[in-house]
């Protein structure tokens, strides 16, 4: 966690690809980490706050493809 998307969290690193960036999100809601999800969403479309369900269970993500990060 710490080589991937925590220095994200953290705040040590900003993601460098729009991939790296989904998978620090995705991590993020596994985490419930509310701060950053609403850090690296866009301000045009971003809520005042993000209540995440405690009941809510991420069971993987899968990266169909990418182009150019």
């Amino acid at each position: 966690y710490e080589s991937c998307c925590g220095r994200f969290h953290a705040g040590a690193a900003a993601a460098p690809s729009a991939e790296a960036l989904m998978r620090s999100r995705y991590s993020a809601f596994v985490k419930g980490d509310a701060g950053y999800l609403l850090r690296t969403w866009h301000p045009r479309t971003r809520p005042a706050r993000l209540d995440l369900d405690p009941g809510m269970r991420w069971t993987g993500l899968e990266i169909l493809g990418t182009a150019d990060g």
